[in-house]
């Protein structure tokens, strides 16, 4: 591609899915240009449904052959939102393909998944990059803080991301949950594997705070909050206990806790303990405190197709007043600063921070821990 042509996108994905984001983000890329969705010609019916309604929305055209789509020479990048279950296959396809490959988070159900991307990457040489917060301002602070060695040697680190939606309270109490120790499925309407879900930020931070490898994992689920992820057999909340490479303990938290459980979107902190000291980073650390003769904040009816609020287009139609008593004082880019990184590693012909075989390191400890919630044993990883 000519320098001064733009980088076509191609979108998989569409209403209910994080394209709703991704795309207008990738359209505010002056390097980049939406050329269209697609989906494969037998993908779930209800899936090429929303993704054909959110190509119209945005006025672009639907193929239904990703076969087809793949072959334009005008499409250079793909977004990839489709199904969890799906992601390996189509994943590996277009990275066949020679495109540039997005992914959403998790990028694949299963190591076995993981293993069909990576393998692809790596025969085509195509850039990719999973979606995370590492290119946040605060997660850019605490590697700053950990490579300034004002801690000394790092000797353990724990990071907590709990997400502040849903409507709690319903999940029976006192009813212990068994594990099963592998994930046969992801995507449901009414709720998402949390410590999968959730979790893949907070593993995600510490492999790429260290830059050390998992050797062994311990992890536990729970149902605490909501009936939803209980009548599908999903955990709401996890934890992970990992044993690094060079003796480093990591903790994560990673869960689902409902609406009113915090004044913004969740918790998002890492603590960090070395050898000269600790410190501790808040996402919500800088910020103002409003008090104001105003109503507080009321959750939103549970949308039929949503009751978890994991959708932007589902709360808009509920009509979902913001939370206001926590405004951010520190710069609101952290979405745009993602996007323009993994387009910069394209440009520069270098590896993301978050590219496809670092990204399959957390799904690799992840399933360790569901195996290990199931059985109660440590889980060694190679």
């Amino acid at each position: 591609m000519q320098q001064h042509e733009k980088y076509g996108v191609l979108l998989i994905g569409g209403h209910r899915t994080h394209q709703e984001n991704y795309a207008l983000i990738f359209a505010q890329d002056e390097r980049c240009r939406l050329i269209a969705f697609a989906d494969e010609l037998d993908g779930p019916p209800e899936r090429i449904a929303l993704a054909r309604s959110l190509a119209a929305a945005l006025n672009l055209p639907f193929i239904a052959d990703l076969d087809e789509a793949l072959a334009r020479a005008d499409v250079h990048i793909v977004s990839l939102c489709a199904d969890v279950e799906r992601r390996g296959r189509i994943g590996a396809k277009c990275a066949e393909a020679g495109k540039h490959v997005y992914l959403d988070k998790p990028m694949a159900l299963n190591p076995d998944d993981t293993k069909k991307i990576v393998d692809a990457v790596a025969k085509s040489g195509v850039r990719t990059q999973m979606f995370s917060n590492i290119h946040s301002t605060w997660a850019r602070t605490v590697q700053r803080a950990l490579t300034s060695g004002r801690i000394g040697e790092l000797r353990a680190i724990h990071c907590d991301v709990l997400f502040s939606k849903g409507h709690p309270g319903t999940a029976p109490v006192g009813e212990k949950r068994i594990q099963s120790p592998t994930l046969e499925r992801y995507s449901f309407v009414e709720a998402k594997p949390e410590m999968f879900d959730v979790g893949v930020y907070a593993v995600s931070m510490v492999n790429w705070l260290t830059q050390k490898r998992v050797q062994r994992v311990f992890g536990g689920t729970a149902n605490y909050f909501f009936e939803e992820h209980r009548s599908c057999d999903l955990e709401d909340f996890g934890a992970l206990v990992l044993t690094l490479e060079d003796g480093i303990t990591a903790t994560i938290v990673g869960g689902r806790y409902g609406w009113q459980s915090h004044a913004q979107g969740g918790v998002r902190k890492v603590q960090l303990v070395g050898t000269k000291g600790t410190l501790t980073f808040d996402a919500s650390a800088n910020r103002l405190e409003v008090f104001a003769a105003e109503p507080a904040f009321e959750p939103p009816a549970p949308h039929p197709l949503d009751p978890m609020g994991m959708w932007s287009s589902t709360q808009a139609g509920i009509g979902l007043r913001p939370k206001q008593q926590w405004i951010d004082v520190s710069r609101n880019d952290d979405g745009p600063r993602e996007f323009r990184a993994f387009v910069d590693c394209i440009e520069n012909g270098v590896e993301s921070e978050m590219n496809a075989e670092f990204a399959a390191h957390s799904v690799e400890i992840i399933c360790a821990g569901y195996r290990s919630a199931a059985s109660g044993e440590v889980i060694k990883l190679n």
